[in-house]
């Protein structure tokens, strides 16, 4: 049975209660809050990788690349493993905080939505379809709304003692207080839809035991207040 682990705990520069001005954005970042996601792995009958994170994606510089290339392989080597070590990289969505270390993985097969190895023509990636198998008690699940080609990952899993399926959401849950709030972040230029990226929170809280957002720590699924009054 596939274990999951995370690598890297992605942060958020706005949680759904902040107020959205460049003031807090500017805040964060000096405080060190770098706004790349969260990173995990699956170890099934082959190593994946679900998003590779990255901070300060605004700073388009040599030095922020490499820093955040070394953060991440540091965190590899804290878990045993080298970048060589991956077999599969699966990127949830085309947005640099999440896809901005692929460099790293030079040996590792890509794989992302259809939607979105078509939408922009990503070479070397493998298109895939809404639940396709990747490996035994991993599917991939379409989430779309934060981008018209989002998806997720599902996971049969054992978390300890414990089955459990654990929902590596991507941005289709951004971070616990946009879930809890029943909120949708709509800062990306490409968001898709309000409507559809509700429908994806609702169907991956109802599919899993353990939701990992794209920013931030995992949490037990549950059915928060705004969601049992929209069922009514």
């Amino acid at each position: 049975m596939p274990k999951v682990k995370i690598l890297k705990v992605g942060t958020l520069c706005l949680e759904a209660s902040e107020l959205a001005s460049t003031f807090t954005l500017q805040l964060k970042s000096d405080l060190g809050i770098g706004g790349g996601s969260t990173v995990t792995l699956i170890e099934a009958e082959r190593r994946i990788l679900v998003d590779t994170g990255f901070d300060y994606e605004w700073l388009d510089t040599p030095s922020n690349g490499e820093r955040n290339a070394k953060d991440l392989v540091r965190a590899l080597r804290d878990h045993g493993i080298m970048p060589d070590d991956v077999d599969t990289i699966f990127i949830t969505h085309w947005h640099k905080d999440h896809f901005g270390n692929l460099e790293v993985f030079r040996k590792a097969g890509r794989l992302a939505s259809k939607g979105m190895v078509h939408r922009f023509e990503l070479e070397g990636f493998v298109g895939i379809d809404d639940q396709d198998k990747i490996a035994d008690g991993v599917k991939m699940m379409l989430t779309p709304g934060h981008t018209i080609d989002h998806a997720s990952i599902i996971v049969d899993s054992e978390v300890g003692d414990i089955k459990a399926r654990v929902a590596i959401a991507g941005d289709a849950v951004v971070s616990h207080s946009y879930f809890q709030a029943g909120r949708i972040w709509q800062y990306n230029a490409d968001f898709y839809n309000v409507e559809a990226a509700r429908e994806s929170v609702l169907r991956l809280m109802d599919v899993s035991d353990i939701i990992i957002p794209g920013h931030g720590v995992p949490f037990m699924s549950y059915k928060p207040a705004w969601a049992k009054l929209s069922s009514q």
